[in-house]
């Protein structure tokens, strides 16, 4: 499964967009803003599902909580990804940005990202096809929403 992977040293923007050619499926685990919306537009412009992941954590007397997200994009229901996903914020000064608490939250992040690829690669069985999952830190909770 690692097979095909080609790392890039090189920031997303209009001049290096062109390195996502050629890709079948893509991760997108970055911060909100236009280098993002540039990823966003050119792998829907070439068809290409994708996964995108993100959290908004806050830091309240001293213990972070917050919501992890998990939403898939796939050319057949581009729709259920707009309505979950932004491309405004990714403030220098957040709690993710700056609490060392937040490694545990990107590897789980990361985990069902993975999961949600398996599932449309049918190697898992996926009998709600959702495109949208949402974790909270504070109840535990794993909440399933849009279908393919």
């Amino acid at each position: 499964m690692h097979r095909h992977v080609i790392p890039h040293a090189a920031a997303l923007s209009a001049d290096t967009v062109h390195l996502l050619d050629g890709v079948t499926f893509a991760f997108l685990c970055m911060d909100a803003g236009g280098a993002k919306r540039l990823a966003v537009e050119h792998l829907e412009a070439a068809g290409v599902p994708f996964i995108d992941v993100g959290m908004g954590l806050e830091l309240v007397d001293g213990s972070l909580g917050g919501i992890l997200r998990v939403t898939a994009s796939t050319p057949a229901a581009r729709d259920e990804f707009r309505q979950h996903v932004s491309f405004s914020g990714g403030d220098a000064e957040d709690v993710y940005a700056s609490n060392i608490q937040v490694a545990d939250l990107n590897m789980l992040n990361a985990s069902l990202a993975v999961i949600k690829w398996k599932k449309l690669l049918g190697f898992y069985r996926d009998l709600e096809h959702e495109l949208q999952c949402s974790y909270t830190t504070d109840g535990n909770h794993l909440i399933n929403g849009g279908q393919r």
